[in-house]
Formats: C-alpha cells, sequence, structure tokens
C-alpha cells in the first residue's frame, strides 16, 4: 500500500533546480564534485539534495542539482558556503563544467515520499495555468502515486527564466521506467490526466536519472 498524503504547508517550501554543462571527459570528476557539493548544501541548511543525468529533451547528458529548503536565508547560507568551496573552484576552474541554469519554485502541495530512498528518476514536467489548479493536480497525484509514483512536489516557478506568473512545476520520483509507464499509463485510462489538461498547458516533460 503506496503512502499517500498531501499538504499545503511543507517544511520544505523552496525548491532550487541547478543545471550544470559539463564535458564528456569530465563526467566522472563532475559526479564527484557534485556530491561533494551535496555534502555542503546539507552541512549548511539544506534539507536534502538529490543529483542527476537529463535523460530527454535538449539538455541530454547536463547534470541536474535539485535542493530543498526551509526558508530562502538557509539558500544563501548555502550558496555563500558553495562560493567558497574549494572543489567549487576546482570545478569552475576546470573549464570542463558550469552552471547554465537556475530556477526556484515555491512548493504549494506535496505528495506521497518525494525524498524515498528507493528513487532512481525524476519527472519535471513543466506547464502554464491561470490559476495553480490545485484540485486536479491532487487528484493527478494521487493516482500517479498509487501507480508507480513515490512521490513529489508542485508549485510556480518563482525565480529564474520561468518566473512568470504561469509557470508551474510538477516533480515527482519512481523508483524505475516501467514505473514512470504504469503511472501515465493509469492516468490516461481514468481520465485524470484529461481533466488536469483543460486548466494547466503541458510545455515539457523531462526525465532525470538520478546518481546521488
Amino acid at each position: 500500500e503506496f503512502l499517500i498524503t498531501h499538504t499545503r504547508s511543507s517544511d520544505m517550501p523552496y525548491t532550487v533546480l541547478t543545471m550544470f554543462k559539463t564535458a564528456a571527459d569530465y563526467r566522472d570528476d563532475a559526479i564527484s564534485a557534485l556530491k561533494q557539493m551535496k555534502e555542503i548544501s546539507l552541512a549548511n541548511g539544506s534539507q536534502g539534495v538529490r543529483i542527476g543525468m537529463m535523460q530527454s529533451g535538449s539538455n541530454v547528458g547536463n547534470f541536474v542539482a535539485i535542493q530543498f529548503y526551509e526558508n530562502m536565508g538557509k539558500m544563501e547560507a548555502v550558496y555563500d558556503a558553495l562560493h567558497e568551496a574549494p572543489i567549487v573552484k576546482e570545478a569552475q576552474g576546470s573549464g570542463k563544467f558550469s552552471v547554465v541554469r537556475r530556477g526556484v519554485m515555491k512548493v504549494l502541495t506535496s505528495f506521497g515520499v518525494a525524498s524515498a530512498a528507493d528513487a532512481k528518476y525524476v519527472t519535471l514536467t513543466f506547464g502554464t495555468a491561470d490559476d495553480p489548479a490545485i484540485e486536479p493536480i491532487t487528484k493527478f497525484a494521487d493516482v500517479l502515486t498509487k501507480n508507480g509514483a513515490l512521490g513529489g512536489r508542485y508549485g510556480p516557478i518563482t525565480i529564474g527564466d520561468y518566473a512568470n506568473g504561469k509557470t508551474y512545476l510538477f516533480g515527482a520520483t519512481y523508483p524505475s521506467t516501467s514505473a514512470i509507464e504504469s503511472a501515465y499509463d493509469a492516468v490516461a485510462a481514468d481520465g485524470t490526466a484529461e481533466e488536469l489538461y483543460k486548466k494547466v498547458s503541458v510545455q515539457r516533460r523531462q526525465v532525470i536519472r538520478l546518481v546521488g
């Protein structure tokens, strides 16, 4: 039985997504550097960090760090620490590793167990809407979680290239690609997806393979 919970007030109300571009011959070094950055983040205020590699879209092969914070002050403390960290200076100084994009999501609702230890994949779905559409999102998340998703978060992009007041991000974790397939087959079969898409226009959906 899946544990299904929804919260409007989260203890991790901010999610930061940072994309990194790295040279092909630097990928092992990049993974090592990102794992060290993860430890620095956790030691200085982040409540959770996921590291993964893009598996779809125009940024295949780029790395993504997903960090969770309870407030903006903790976020500032982490980035101050990262700015001074030798591993960050080393990686950036290599000329083979760089930040290409960063955005911040304000979490409106969370579901399931988003930080489940057996998560191997993350799907990130970006969409536009005139309002948050919490009710259809909640129904959508319930069906996903009953059919393969482990958990996730949803909210507007509040900082970054897509902070236009209408762009929302729905992120969910999965233990396998077959779980992703079964979850989306389920929302298509029972009409949940169709109802949601009347409220939210999906712009793109990306898959990330977790590496740390």
